[in-house]
């Protein structure tokens, strides 16, 4: 898609700034007691998220979300800011087909508010409990096939 490294221009001063401010979801839901997710917020997010991202694409924007937010969180994990840009552009290498320019554009900001979302939730869980949230981070990072953007 030809807007993507626009997209990425866009999000990355996004995120960092974010990041200076102030994973797949089951990974995450597996080394956290449940107890700790804002279930209601999840439901909301992905309650329309068909049609305009694939399963697998929404996974992934997530991981990258939980790791950008453990960043914040959690000492000790720094984001690679050019793994992070490449597996963005990996996740969001394919949108819907046949899509106009402003479909595309329509897309990319529909992507970005999913990524951005995604993020604040990661950030309100991990702020609302540190310790379980850090946890699952260093146990997602030990999984032997885990997929990090970390340093």
């Amino acid at each position: 898609m030809r807007n993507r490294s626009t997209m990425l221009k866009t999000l990355l001063p996004l995120l960092a700034a974010g990041l200076f401010a102030g994973l797949s979801s089951g990974a995450l839901a597996a080394g956290t007691d449940d107890d700790d997710r804002l279930d209601g917020a999840w439901e909301d997010l992905v309650l329309d998220q068909e049609g305009i991202l694939t399963a697998a694409q929404f996974a992934e924007l997530n991981n990258l979300a939980f790791q950008a937010a453990v960043t914040k969180v959690c000492d000790g994990y720094e984001l690679d800011q050019a793994k992070f840009a490449a597996s963005l552009d990996a996740a969001t290498a394919t949108g819907p087909e046949n899509m106009s320019t402003d479909d595309a554009k329509r897309w990319e900001a529909a992507v970005l508010f999913r990524l951005g979302a995604s993020y604040g939730i990661f950030l309100a869980e991990g702020n609302a409990k540190p310790d379980d949230f850090c946890k699952s981070a260093a146990d997602f990072k030990a999984e032997p096939d885990a997929k990090t953007v970390w340093k």
